[in-house]
């Protein structure tokens, strides 16, 4: 008796059971999950002419990848991103850290790393790198973000209370009112 007024209490309220619990995991994961801040830092590749330049940012920005050539610490290329800009010669380092202010100095030594690199074959290249921009600390953090948890977690739950409830047997629900009369 108390089994099938629970389960008949969860049939009808289950879009505002899995709403909350699913809430509630997304604000538990955010509260729980230690902050990640990213700082960015811009190189600028310089000579040549402007297509020349871009594809040579774009050539620094797959190299600069490689274990070794910008940092010897593992866990710092790790946390190192490089992305070069399509149709500008401008190379984006993106580096993560627990600290907005480790994050931007990780950011600046890579930069400062591409850059020496990139100038020791400026003349087999013929361009030169130079920073265009240094990484500041960021104040708030790159995640987890609270409030994308808690609707992440409350949507994610709903999808899967709506999989669970689409997919339970068909003897469990409720059966449709039957129509009768000489209109049905």
């Amino acid at each position: 008796m108390k089994l099938t007024r629970i389960t008949n209490l969860a049939s009808r309220w289950w879009l505002a059971l899995s709403l909350t619990a699913g809430a509630a995991g997304g604000l538990t994961y955010a509260l729980a999950t230690d902050a990640v801040y990213a700082a960015d830092a811009y190189v600028v590749v310089a000579g040549g002419d402007p297509v020349q330049s871009a594809h040579f940012a774009t050539a620094y920005a797959r190299i600069a990848g490689h274990p070794g050539l910008l940092t010897t610490d593992r866990a710092e290329q790790d946390a190192l991103s490089v992305a070069a800009s399509p149709d500008a010669p401008l190379v984006r380092l993106t580096s993560e850290a627990t600290t907005g202010t480790e994050a931007a100095a990780r950011a600046n030594r890579a930069a400062s790393a591409l850059v020496n690199y990139a100038n020791t074959h400026a003349t087999d290249t013929r361009v030169r790198l130079a920073s265009f921009a240094t990484a500041a600390a960021p104040v708030r953090p790159a995640s987890p973000l609270p409030l994308i948890s808690v609707a992440v977690g409350a949507f994610g739950a709903v999808l899967v209370g709506g999989l669970v409830r689409m997919a339970a047997p068909y003897a469990r629900r409720e059966p449709a009112a039957a129509l009768s009369g000489a209109g049905a």
